[in-house]
């Protein structure tokens, strides 16, 4: 398979890798004891890693798995952060950096001519304006031998566009969608027949404008599930197992900046079922299955949300042995007796939970499913977890269609209004009494349809005094595998919004995925429910 398409995406995400180390380098030499600093580099480091062995750049992997090593030392307690050891952090993470800015300056892995080595050399300038037509003819040795006709013209009907440049174009149709809103609510006020004609009309010319700038985010998933088949087959290969992987739904698209970073999450999720979750040929057979695994990595659409799952045919996953490392580990209260699917997934996200024995250059690290979590719940994401002993393990990734703009239910709390993504609401509720015995908490228990679920007080949680009525509204929402009820005081509607970035003030609580303006031109914060459960 040729990766050399790959090359710019591995390039890209390697630098931000890097950035992340050094960041958090700095950060430990200010704070010595910063744990999540030590998790950031960890997890950078395994990353590149996973990527570099996915792309065939041996001396990448092997350079990562190194720092990976000593950092890991640092993590389990083992070695002391001293000014000695950052340093020889830091110049191995500068080895690092210098090693995958070489790795793709040498042939493109999968590539068979110096002509495709020529043309992802290239890719960097086309990005910046530069047509490859303006590549110097010596660079393309092969081109003595015709292109068929149809190759020809489909490269002239592609052109790259930086990705920060359909960012602001997306902006800039929110902020035409704000103002369309405010021009609706003047326009009321005028009869005039020709106006409103006009203006219905320009509405609809709006209408197809976003429709097409959204569309141009949008790539297929294949894009990054190509990738993986080399990934899956090497590293079956280091731990001696037979496996047949399969790829369903590639041409399902996704908003280009969440499948960017769907690579990381996905790999980790394959190299986990591979190593904890595929038995070796023995022991398949041993129990009456085929001496091959199956390992399957999927995509569809569902409503308004595309699910990535990654499923396997192996042992599932040992409910007892993860209670017992998870109970030493102080995950869970020392007297829990079970692991249902919804708190299974919070223990195998604790960053540095691992079942595996004996550390080795695929898993017992303990940062697998701590990076899918984080990257997930990053997207507004939530993950689903379903797993049998003995005949498989399925994770599910829920993921938005786009993160520039998205479905939400808006409610209001006091006199501020909220945005409560759709990813996550499953429906409305009316609360009845003995909901009003909740009103001075801030969390407190119910029952949703029969199940035990958390229910959320907004009003109380952002400080506002309680509300007295007879009835409560409430939101059913879904996130990390629990269900809960968030309780808010009257629902305004539901619309599609622009996502703005928002930080939330020094030392505040992170309750936010993001702010948007509403069609009347109304400030909304857009709820992160993932931090409320």
């Amino acid at each position: 398979m040729d990766l050399s398409k790959y090359v710019d995406l591995f390039l890209s995400e390697g630098r931000e890798h890097i950035a992340e180390l050094n960041g958090a380098l700095i950060e430990l030499d200010r704070t010595p004891s910063s744990d999540d600093s030590i998790a950031v580099a960890f997890r950078a480091a395994h990353s590149i890693k996973g990527m570099a062995a996915a792309m065939g750049y041996a001396r990448v992997a092997d350079r990562a798995n190194s720092l990976e090593t000593s950092l890991d030392g640092v993590r389990r307690g083992d070695d002391l952060v001293t000014a000695s050891l950052l340093e020889q952090l830091t110049d191995e993470t500068d080895e690092l950096a210098r090693e995958i800015e070489s790795a793709v300056t040498q042939p493109a892995p999968g590539a068979e001519a110096e002509g495709d080595r020529a043309v992802s050399a290239v890719s960097a300038e086309a990005a910046e304006g530069t047509t490859q037509q303006q590549q110097p003819q010596q660079q393309q040795p092969q081109q003595q031998q015709p292109q068929p006709q149809e190759f020809r013209r489909g490269r002239g009907t592609h052109v790259r566009v930086r990705a920060s440049r359909l960012d602001a174009l997306m902006n800039l149709v929110g902020e035409v969608e704000i103002a369309r809103g405010r021009l609706e609510r003047e326009l009321r006020r005028v009869d005039d027949p020709g106006v409103s004609a006009a203006f219905d009309g320009a509405s609809r010319l709006l209408n197809e404008l976003r429709d097409q700038v959204i569309g141009a985010r949008m790539v297929p998933v294949g894009q990054v599930f190509e990738r993986f088949p080399r990934l899956v087959r090497e590293t079956a290969r280091s731990l001696d197992k037979s496996v047949d992987f399969t790829l369903d739904g590639a041409e399902i698209e996704l908003d280009r900046s969440i499948l960017d970073r769907l690579g990381d999450p996905v790999m980790h999720l394959l190299r986990n079922a591979l190593d904890h979750g595929i038995e070796p040929a023995n022991e398949r057979e041993s129990v009456g299955k085929a001496p091959r695994g199956r390992l399957t990595l999927s995509a569809q659409r569902e409503a308004g949300y595309v699910l990535i799952r990654v499923a396997d045919d192996g042992r599932g996953i040992d409910r007892e042995r993860v209670l017992a490392r998870a109970r030493q580990a102080g995950i869970v209260e020392q007297d829990a007796t079970s692991l249902d699917d919804v708190e299974l997934l919070r223990v195998l996200a604790h960053p540095g939970f691992s079942t595996a024995a004996t550390v080795t250059a695929v898993s017992g690290r303990g940062v697998g499913m701590d990076v899918v979590d984080a990257a997930v719940r990053l997207l507004g994401g939530a993950i689903e977890i379903r797993t049998v002993h003995g005949r498989g393990t399925a994770i599910t990734l829920r993921l938005p269609l786009s993160v520039a703009i998205v479905r939400a239910l808006i409610a209001r709390v006091g006199e501020e209004l909220f945005a409560i993504p759709f990813t996550h609401v499953q429906e409305t509720l009316r609360l009845e009494p003995p909901a009003a015995a909740i009103r001075a908490e801030s969390w407190a228990e119910t029952e949703i349809a029969g199940a035990p679920a958390r229910v959320v007080m907004l009003r109380t949680l952002f400080g506002l005094a309680p509300r007295m009525a007879r009835q409560m509204y409430g939101v059913s929402v879904l996130a990390r595998g629990r269900r809960a009820a968030v309780v808010v005081d009257e629902f305004v509607g539901q619309q599609d919004v622009v996502v703005k970035r928002f930080d939330p003030p020094r030392g505040g609580a992170s309750m936010f995925a993001g702010a948007t303006v509403l069609g009347d031109g109304s400030p909304a914060l857009i709820v992160d429910v993932n931090s409320l459960i």
